[in-house]
Parts: structure tokens; sequence; C-alpha cells
């Protein structure tokens, strides 16, 4: 394990897209370009990929800003990533398939707080009781993650060899560092329309005007801020130790997902936060668009939400 001390930035979100297969909204993934030959047409090639891959970067945060199921949903993602063999396959499809069963309760409570913006947004105002009690239901939804996963995890390290276990351990860390850039806290949103940030992505996306975008970032501070006071700062400590503790253990020869202690503190503050951070986002964003964008963007959350 030895990624914790990465920042996040593009760079790290390219080594999972690009590196192993990008990552969707239905967990799709696909291979990485072969290298291009040199010359100008090499360099052509060389730009278009620069391109692409700062794209797929963008696609895999914006992923990680919808989908907040924790820890499972990262090993989700990381398992094709690892290098399985042929002889494998077969039993870790299935362990997939029941981690993808066992966590389906996360994502329909995410689909319900997904709908309900796509809703508000194409009013012009969230509804913000509606979707505050559409948060309650993945809070809880997010408590019970790794009761129901633990037997997956357990299978799942005993099929692995010693050094596919570590580089799952690595993506997961990864996806991690992705994640927690992706959701940062209140100081972090006021950097939402720089390159990388949500606001910037979205910019691009629906064609959001400069005036736009400096009252999008007024506002979407402005309730972070509020939210911080309200629900005090966002604290990753939780997350940082389940990821600590999973990573030493799952490394290890022998593992007991049950031992680990930190789970569900770490699934449900991750969630929770993901997905209030989510929501005043869009909250802030409603107001200010034209009811074509507002269609876009409920198009968009509805496509997300669909997904689940």
């Amino acid at each position: 394990m030895n990624r914790m001390g990465w920042s996040g930035g593009v760079a790290l979100a390219m080594w999972l897209a690009l590196g192993t297969g990008t990552v969707g909204c239905g967990d799709s993934q696909a291979q990485p370009q072969a290298p291009t030959a040199g010359g100008e047409q090499g360099q052509l090639a060389s730009n278009t990929a620069t391109e692409e891959d700062t794209e797929d970067s963008q696609d895999l945060k914006a992923h990680h800003r919808h989908h907040h199921g924790g820890f499972a949903h990262f090993v989700s993602l990381a398992i094709e990533t690892i290098g399985i063999t042929p002889e494998q396959q077969a039993q870790v499809d299935k362990i997939k398939a029941e981690l993808h069963a066992k966590t389906q309760p996360v994502r329909d409570a995410q689909k319900v707080v997904l709908l309900a913006l796509a809703d508000g947004v194409a009013a012009g105002t969230v509804d913000t009781a509606k979707v505050d009690a559409a948060i309650a239901g993945v809070s809880s939804a997010a408590a019970q993650i790794h009761g129901a996963t633990a037997a997956e995890l357990n299978e799942l390290h005993a099929v692995l060899r010693p050094e596919q276990r570590a580089a799952l351990v690595d993506k997961v860390e990864a996806h991690w560092l992705v994640w927690k850039e992706s959701n940062g806290d209140h100081v972090a949103a006021a950097k939402e329309h720089e390159e990388g940030g949500h606001i910037a992505h979205l910019a691009k996306a629906i064609g959001l005007t400069n005036d736009q975008v400096e009252r999008l970032k007024a506002s979407f501070q402005s309730s972070m801020d509020a939210h911080a006071q309200a629900h005090g700062k966002w604290d990753p400590a939780a997350a940082e130790a389940h990821m600590k503790a999973f990573g030493t253990a799952f490394a290890a020869d022998t593992f007991d997902a049950n031992s680990l202690t930190t789970s569900d503190a770490a699934h449900t503050s991750m969630a929770t936060w993901g997905v209030n951070r989510m929501a005043r986002f869009y909250e802030a964003l409603a107001p200010v668009l034209t009811p074509d964008q507002r269609t876009k963007v409920a198009d968009r959350l509805r496509e997300h939400a669909n997904k689940m």
C-alpha cells in the first residue's frame, strides 16, 4: 500500500481510468489505447490521446461525484484491473455479481436522491426537505454495506494471489483518493470552477456563461459554508482509518472482513457526506440555469439514476 501520500489530481485519475480501463456510470470498462508512431502523425495522435486521457480522468471524477457506495464500490471497480487469470475469472465474476447485489440498496437509495434532484433542477428549485429525506435513506443503507459484503470480501481474498491482493489494495486506495478529491470539503468547493472541478466540467458540457459560473460558484460556496456551520466540517479520518486497516488486512495471508471494526463508520460518513455535497451542488445550480440547460442537467441526473 503506497499511495496514501499521493495528491489526487488528474494524473491519479488517469492512472485509474486509462491504465486499467475507463470506468463509467455503468461500471463498463474500455481497453487502453495502443502506442502510436512518431512523426507528425504520431504527434497528432499523441495530442488526441492526451485530450482523451483528460476526458477519461474527468469522467472518472464525475463517476465518483455521483456514486457513494464506499470501499465496497471501490473493490468492485478495481477487481477487473489487477490481472485476473482465466482460471480465476468464473469465481471472480460470481463474487462481483454478489457484491453488486449486496450493495444494490445503496444504489437504490442514491437513485431516489438523484431523481428528486432531477425533478428540482427541471423545475428550477430543488425541494430540499424531500432531498434531505432521501439522503437519510442513503446513510441508513450505507451503514449496512460492510455486514452485507463481508463474506464476498473473504471469498475474494481466498481467490486472489498475494500480488493481486496487493494490487487491489493499491487500486482501492487510488479510487479513494480520487473520490476524496471529487467530493472535497467546503474549502475545496471554492475551486470547483477550476480545471477538473464540477463547475468547470459542467460549464463545458452544457455551455455555462462566465456570469453563470460566477453565480454558481458563489452560491455553492455559500451553501457549503452553511452546511459546515450546521453540521461541522467533513472529517475524512474514519475513511482514512478504514483504508489503512483494510489495506493491511487484505494484503496479509489471512483475512477476515468481519474483524474490520472501522468499516461501518467509514461507509456511513463517506456516503452521507458525498450525497449531501452532491445535493447542495444541484440546489445551487438549479436557479442559475436557463430552461434549456435545466432540461439537459435533469436528463443527465436521470441518466445517472437509471444506471444505478
